[in-house]
């Protein structure tokens, strides 16, 4: 799920950017090109960064079970290791070296004990550090074993830093930056309209890029409510909803899905008439999805839902 204020300002920049489109280079409240490459640059940035934090919090998610896969075979690999030493027949190794192997792989006192995420790590990096150390090499962990265990904490070692939000935050801390400047950009096309008009403020064009006009007491009115898109149809080889006109007092259409037996998502969002369902994640392979529209605007907020689509998701190519 995206973050909304992010959505809200990326939504803002694509409004304003697909008005100034449509108007003629001579109207007083088109964008000077310095400003216009602002928003577009920034958007574009904004863009990149929100995907970044996606990737990586389904990368994040992805790490966790790697590590806790890989802690999971350490605590049964150095299970095994405890065996070996323990299995020693009392011919192999006498009691007191048998203590002393233990204890130089960090089994204390014999005993296999509690395997915490810590103890496990901890008990891993001595299986390679203690064997040289260890003067009989028939008391030691098997050669085989020991590579099993250095497989397996490497994995550990490789994904902790991204399981454990890392790289994740310094992916939002990025994101919010670009946000702010965004939110920047769409403030200055803001006070760039106001100069445009001795009405300032509260010029009406305000409206078309999605900001209020200031009202005098007594003057301000509700904002009507989005009007309901429809007919919508789905494009299955763009991954796209599609309805022929934008729905009243709409300045922007929200595409929703919801996989069979799961919770709706905002899949997509775009200030014309076709919205991409795979904006902000792809569909999963052999799920079957209902998809629909809803209009949008910065100060009514959404409408009601469109007809909704069925599409089952193919596997494979």
């Amino acid at each position: 799920m995206p973050n909304l204020r992010v959505l809200e300002e990326m939504e803002k920049a694509e409004l304003i950017l697909a008005v100034d489109d449509a108007r003629d280079p001579a109207d007083p409240y088109k964008l000077t090109a310095t400003l216009r490459a602002l928003v577009v640059t920034r958007l574009a940035n904004l863009n990149a960064a929100e995907t970044a934090v996606a990737m990586g919090e389904a990368g994040r998610a992805g790490a966790s079970l790697n590590v806790r896969t890989a802690l999971d075979r350490l605590v049964e690999l150095l299970r095994d290791g405890y065996n070996v030493v323990r299995g020693l027949l009392s011919s192999q190794i006498t009691a007191a070296d048998r203590l002393t192997v233990f204890t130089a792989y960090g089994w204390e006192s014999g005993e296999i004990g509690v395997f915490t995420d810590a103890r496990t790590e901890a008990l891993a990096n001595l299986a390679a550090n203690a064997t040289p150390l260890i003067a009989n090499p028939a008391h030691r962990y098997p050669a085989s074993l020991l590579a099993e265990i250095a497989t397996e904490l490497g994995k550990v070692n490789a994904s902790q830093p991204l399981a454990t939000g890392g790289t994740a935050q310094a992916a939002t801390a990025y994101r919010n930056e670009k946000l702010v400047e965004m939110e920047s950009a769409n403030e200055r096309v803001r006070y760039y309209y106001c100069s445009c008009s001795d009405l300032r403020d509260k010029t009406p064009e305000l409206a078309k890029i999605g900001f209020q006009p200031k009202r005098d007491a007594g003057e301000a009115q509700e904002q009507p409510e989005p009007g309901t898109p429809g007919p919508v149809t789905y494009d299955a080889a763009t991954q796209t909803l599609s309805v022929a006109v934008m729905p009243d007092h709409s300045t922007t259409l929200y595409a929703y899905r919801q996989p069979l037996g799961g919770a709706p998502e905002l899949a997509g969002s775009s200030p014309t008439t076709t919205v991409s369902v795979v904006q902000f994640g792809a569909l999963t392979p052999g799920v079957t999805y209902e998809f629909w529209l809803v209009g949008h605007t910065q100060t009514a907020g959404e409408g009601p839902e469109s007809n909704h689509v069925t599409h089952a998701v193919p596997v494979g190519p």
